[in-house]
C-alpha cells in the first residue's frame, strides 16, 4: 500500500496501479535481481559449474512468480532445489572456506524466504508451512549426501546454518500468515458490513410498503363503510322504491359488508401489536398547514404556497394521505440535512394534478444524528413508493443554488399524469 501510494503520485488520477498489478511487479524485479547474484555467488564463491548454477539459480527464483499462480508448485519445486543446489558447490570450498554458510547461499536463503512470503501471503497456511518445511528438509539431506555420497566434509556449521534459516523462513512464515488472517477477517467483516446493510435496506422498503398497504386499507375501507350506509339507508331515506330496486340495494349492501370483513381480516395481518397509533384518521393533503405551524414552532424557517383551483373538493383519500406523507417526509429530511435553511412548499392543483414542491438552501450542513446515520436514502425511496401508489412521479435533486428539492406530481383521477405534467418534472 505504502509502495502504490508513492508510485500513485507519479500517474494521472486515472491511472492508478492495480494492487495486484504492482505484486506481480515487484516479484518479477526481485526474480531477476536475485537470479543475477544468486548465480555469480554460486559460481564465484562457491565454484560452482556456471552451467548448473545458473540453471538451478534461474529455477529457484522462477518459483517466485510460480508460488503467485500455484503456490503449491512453488512450494515443492524450491523445496527440490533447495536439495540440489548445495551438492553442486566445490567439496574444497565446503570443507575450508565457506563452511559456515553452507548448506544456504545467502542469496538462496533470501530467494527461498520470498518464496516463503508469498506463499504466505497468498495462499492456505498449511501450504506455505509445507514450503518451510520442505526447504528444511531439502537442506538436510543436501548435507546428508554430501557428506556420505559425495565427500563433503564441512564442519558442524551446517547444522546451525540450517537452523539460521529454520528462524528466519519460520518467522517470515508467521508474520505472513498473521497478515493474511488479518486480511481475511477484514473482509469477511466488510461483507458482513455490506449484508447487513443491505437487509436493512430491504427490511426499511418492506415496513414502509406495508405501512402504505396499511393506510391504503384504511381509506378504502372507510369508503366501503359509506356505501354499506348509504345502501342499507336508501330504501329508508327515498320512500316509494318499488321491491326491486330495494332488494338491489340490499345485495350492495351486503357486498360490502363481505368486503369489510374480509378487510377487517386482512387489517388484523398487516397491523401489528405497536401499530395502535396508526388506528386514528389518516392526515390529509389540507393538514399540510398543521405540519407547518408544528415546525415553525421547532424554529423552522419554512413557508407554504397555494396555487391553483381548490384541491380538497376533487381530490382522492389515498392521494392526499400520499401527498401529506411526501411533503412530511420531504420536510424531515430537509430539517435533517441542511440545518437552519430556508424550506418552500408549493402546492398547486389544475390539468387533473396535484403538483407538489419542497425546497430548501444550502442552510448549515446536516445535524449530528444525519451524519451519524449509516443507511441514507430510505426516505426518497418512501416517498417514490408513496407516489406510485397512487399512480403519480417524483423527482429529486441538488438545486443550483446548492439546496435540494423535491418535485412531486399526483393525479386526481385513477389516470397517469399528463404529460405536461411529467414535462414538469424534467
Amino acid at each position: 500500500m505504502v509502495v502504490n501510494r508513492m508510485l500513485g503520485r507519479f500517474l494521472p488520477p486515472d491511472r492508478r496501479l492495480n494492487p495486484a498489478a504492482l505484486a506481480w511487479i515487484v516479484v518479477v524485479i526481485a526474480a531477476i535481481g536475485m537470479l543475477a547474484i544468486e548465480s555469480s555467488i554460486a559460481v564465484s564463491v562457491y565454484g560452482a559449474p556456471v552451467a548448473l548454477a545458473f540453471g538451478l539459480s534461474l529455477i529457484h527464483v522462477g518459483t517466485m512468480p510460480l508460488s503467485m499462480l500455484r503456490p503449491l508448485f512453488g512450494a515443492i519445486l524450491s523445496s527440490f532445489v533447495c536439495a540440489a543446489l548445495p551438492l553442486i558447490v566445490s567439496p574444497a570450498i565446503v570443507s575450508h572456506t565457506s563452511g559456515g554458510t553452507w548448506p544456504w547461499m545467502v542469496p538462496a536463503l533470501i530467494t527461498q524466504v520470498f518464496v516463503v512470503l508469498i506463499i504466505g501471503l497468498r495462499a492456505h497456511w498449511g501450504i506455505a508451512l509445507s514450503a518451510v518445511l520442505g526447504s528444511i528438509g531439502g537442506s538436510v539431506l543436501a548435507v546428508v549426501l554430501g557428506r556420505w555420497l559425495l565427500d563433503h566434509r564441512p564442519s558442524e556449521s551446517p547444522v546451525i546454518n540450517i537452523m539460521i534459516y529454520a528462524c528466519v523462513a519460520g518467522g517470515i512464515y508467521v508474520a505472513a500468515v498473521v497478515v493474511q488472517q488479518g486480511q481475511l477477517i477484514r473482509s469477511q467483516l466488510l461483507q458482513e458490513k455490506e449484508n447487513t446493510a443491505e437487509e436493512h435496506s430491504k427490511r426499511v422498503t418492506i415496513e414502509e410498503r406495508a405501512r402504505i398497504a396499511r393506510e391504503l386499507h384504511d381509506i378504502v375501507a372507510h369508503s366501503m363503510s359509506i356505501i354499506n350506509i348509504q345502501a342499507s339507508s336508501a330504501p329508508f331515506r327515498h320512500p316509494g322504491v318499488d321491491a326491486e330496486v330495494a332488494k338491489e340495494f340490499e345485495d350492495i349492501s351486503t357486498s360490502a359488508r363481505t368486503a369489510l370483513t374480509e378487510m377487517r381480516g386482512l387489517l388484523s395481518v398487516l397491523r401489528n401489536d405497536e401499530a395502535s397509533s396508526e388506528l386514528a384518521p389518516q392526515p390529509k393533503l389540507s393538514d399540510v398547514e398543521a405540519l407547518v405551524d408544528q415546525a415553525r414552532q421547532a424554529g423552522v424557517h419554512v413557508t407554504l404556497e397555494r396555487s391553483g383551483e381548490p384541491v380538497e373538493p376533487q381530490l382522492r383519500e389515498s392521494t392526499g394521505l400520499a401527498g401529506y406523507r411526501i411533503i412530511q417526509e420531504a420536510l424531515s429530511n430537509a430539517i435533517r440535512h441542511a440545518r437552519n435553511s430556508d424550506i418552500a412548499i408549493r402546492i398547486r392543483c389544475g390539468g387533473g394534478s396535484v403538483w407538489i414542491s419542497v425546497t430548501n438552501t444550502r442552510g448549515d450542513g446536516p445535524t449530528a444524528a444525519a451524519q451519524s446515520e449509516s443507511h441514507r436514502g430510505q426516505g426518497l425511496v418512501g416517498m417514490r413508493e408513496r407516489a406510485g401508489s397512487v399512480g403519480g412521479e417524483i423527482r429529486s435533486g441538488r438545486t443550483i443554488s446548492g439546496g435540494f428539492e423535491v418535485e412531486a406530481v399526483l393525479p386526481l383521477s385513477l389516470t397517469e399524469p399528463t404529460a405536461d405534467d411529467r414535462q414538469e418534472l424534467t
